[in-house]
C-alpha cells in the first residue's frame, strides 16, 4: 500500500482518486491525485484521513505480522475448510430469481440540473465545500465524485457549480420513481430509496419471475401514446411508433419490462435512469453500474457468466468492501475478485469469519434473493422494535424450514438520508428461534436509538440476517 505521509510526502493512499464511479474512466490519476494533495495538506480533512491512514497501516502491519507466523499445515487445514465452505456454497447457489436494480443516474445531481436547466452542459455537484454527495458526469471528467470536499473539487474543476442538497425534494422525486407494471402476483418492483454503499439515493431493488412463468406470456406490449419523446436510447430495435404521435411499444421479455419501467420513471420525473439484471442483488447492482449512464445490462442466470463476470471485477465495485478492506486486502495483494478465491485460505486465517465468509460469496457472485422494500419514516422506537421484531420471526421462520442455525446475527438501517449501517453481533452459539435471533437484534437496534439520542432514530429500511454456522448467509429480509 502506497503511503508516505509518514516521512513528508504527504501521499495518503486513502484520499487517492477512487475511479470505480461511473463517468470516470480513462482519467488522469496521477494528475488528479496530485492535486487533491496540493489542495488538502493543512486542512481538518487531510489531518482526519492521516489519522484514519495511520490506523489502518497499523492494522496492516499487525496482520502482515500474523501472516509472516502462519504455518504451511495451518494453511493446509484452512484450504480444506475453505474447500467445503466453497461446495456447501455452490450447492445452495440460487439462479432461479431474476433480480433488477434500478439506479436513478446522478440522482441528486439530476434532480437539481431538470430544475435549473442552465446547469445541464456546466461541472456541477451537491453538497458543499465540505463535502459533496455527489457529482455530474461533466463534472466527473475532472475527478469530482461523491465524498470529496468541496474545496478539493473546486481545485480540480475550477468552474465547479456546487449547489446545497435538498433532501425533502430528492425524497419527494424518490417516492415519485415508484411503480407498478401490473403483473400478477405480489407487486414485482419494490423501492429501495438510496444506494447503500454511496452517498447518492434513488435505487429500485426489483425482483421479475423468469421469461418462462405462464403468465409472463399473458402480458401484451404496452403502447404509451401523446407522452414526450424519450432518450434515444431507450427504443428497442425493430420498434415502431404510430405516425405523428409520441409512442413507445414494449414487449414482454425481462429487458422490456425494464426498458419500460426507466422509460416510465423518464416520462413521469424527467430523470434517467440505468438498471442491472442479475440472478441476485449483489450482482445485479454491479450491473446497474456498467452501461451508465441510461442503460442497462443483464447478466446470464447460469454458473459459468456469474464466475467469468466476477473474476475481472475490481473489490471496490463490491458492496460492503470500503476503503479500509480495500486497502486491507491490498496490503495482501488483491484488488480484484478472482484474488479472493486464489487468497481465501489465508484469509480465512487473517479476519473474521464474518468477513472471510462475505469474501467467499463475493469470490462466487453470490448475493442475496430477496428483495428490499423501504417504508414512510418511523421514527417512534416502539414501532422500531416491533417492526423487528417482525422480521425476526419471519428470518426465523425460513431458517426453519432448510433446518439451519447460525452464530451472527445482523441488522441494516437505513435513515432518512439514505445513510445505511449494517450492525453485527457474533454469539458464542449457533442460535434459530426468533426469541434467540430477536434479543440480539433488538440490543443492536437500543444502541443505535440511543447513539443518537436524544434525537430520535429516522429509519427508512430496515432488515435483519444471520450468517449460517454450516451452510450460509441467509439473505437479509425486510
Amino acid at each position: 500500500m502506497e503511503s508516505t505521509a509518514a516521512n513528508g510526502g504527504g501521499f495518503l493512499s486513502r484520499m487517492a482518486l477512487n475511479d470505480n464511479k461511473a463517468g470516470m474512466e480513462g482519467l488522469d490519476r496521477d494528475r488528479i491525485n496530485k492535486i487533491i494533495m496540493e489542495a488538502s495538506k493543512g486542512s481538518r480533512f487531510y489531518e482526519n484521513e492521516a489519522k484514519k491512514e495511520l490506523q489502518v497501516n497499523q492494522r496492516i502491519e499487525k496482520m502482515m505480522l500474523q501472516k509472516a507466523q502462519i504455518t504451511e499445515q495451518q494453511l493446509q487445514k484452512a484450504h480444506a475448510q475453505v474447500e467445503r465452505m466453497v461446495y456447501e456454497m455452490d450447492m445452495s447457489r440460487d439462479l432461479s430469481r431474476l433480480i433488477v436494480h434500478v439506479d436513478m443516474d446522478a440522482f441528486y445531481a439530476a434532480v437539481e440540473m431538470r430544475d435549473c436547466p442552465e446547469l445541464k452542459d456546466k461541472p456541477m455537484a451537491v453538497g458543499s465545500m465540505s463535502m459533496l454527495s455527489t457529482s455530474n458526469y461533466h463534472a466527473r471528467k475532472f475527478g469530482v465524485r461523491a465524498a470529496m470536499p468541496g474545496f478539493i473539487a473546486k481545485k480540480l474543476c475550477p468552474n465547479l457549480v456546487i449547489v446545497p442538497t435538498n433532501f425533502d425534494k430528492y425524497r419527494a422525486v424518490s417516492n415519485e420513481t415508484t411503480w407498478n407494471r401490473g403483473l400478477a402476483g405480489p407487486n414485482p418492483y419494490a423501492h429501495t430509496g438510496g444506494a447503500p454503499d454511496t452517498t447518492e439515493t434513488g435505487d429500485l431493488q426489483s425482483k421479475l419471475p423468469e421469461e418462462s412463468e405462464p403468465y409472463m406470456e399473458n402480458l401484451s406490449p404496452v403502447l404509451f401514446e401523446d407522452s414526450p419523446s424519450t432518450s434515444p436510447s431507450l427504443p428497442a430495435s425493430g420498434e415502431t411508433a404510430a405516425p405523428g404521435r409520441g409512442s413507445e411499444v414494449f414487449g414482454v421479455c425481462v429487458e422490456e419490462a425494464v426498458r419500460e419501467m426507466r422509460f416510465r420513471i423518464e416520462q413521469k420525473t424527467m430523470l434517467t435512469a440505468s438498471a442491472g439484471i442479475a440472478p441476485n442483488t449483489m450482482l445485479a447492482k454491479v450491473c446497474s453500474d456498467k452501461n451508465k449512464p441510461n442503460g442497462q445490462y443483464r447478466l446470464p442466470s447460469n454458473r459459468e457468466a456469474v464466475m467469468d463476470f466476477i473474476q475481472n471485477l475490481p473489490v471496490r465495485k463490491v458492496f460492503g468492501i470500503g476503503k479500509v478492506s480495500e486497502n486491507m486486502l491490498g496490503g495482501l495483494g488483491i484488488t480484484h475478485c478472482a484474488h479472493l478465491s486464489q487468497q481465501m485460505a489465508l484469509l480465512s486465517l487473517l479476519f473474521s469469519e464474518t468477513a472471510w465468509h462475505h469474501f467467499l460469496r463475493i469470490s462466487l457472485g453470490l448475493g442475496s434473493t430477496h428483495i428490499e422494500r423501504t417504508f414512510k419514516e418511523m421514527s417512534v422506537a416502539e414501532e422500531q422494535l416491533s417492526l423487528c421484531r417482525e422480521l425476526c420471526d419471519d428470518l426465523a421462520a425460513d431458517m426453519k424450514k432448510e433446518e439451519l442455525r447460525g452464530k451472527t446475527v445482523t441488522l441494516k438501517l437505513k435513515n432518512v438520508k439514505f445513510e445505511v449501517k449494517t450492525r453485527a453481533s457474533t454469539l458464542p452459539c449457533a442460535v434459530a428461534t426468533a426469541d434467540e435471533i430477536f434479543a440480539v437484534a433488538k440490543d443492536l437496534l437500543k444502541t443505535e436509538i440511543e447513539n443518537i439520542s436524544p434525537q430520535r432514530l429516522r429509519l427508512r429500511l430496515m432488515g435483519n440476517g444471520v450468517y449460517l454456522a454450516a451452510k450460509t448467509l441467509l439473505p437479509l429480509i425486510d
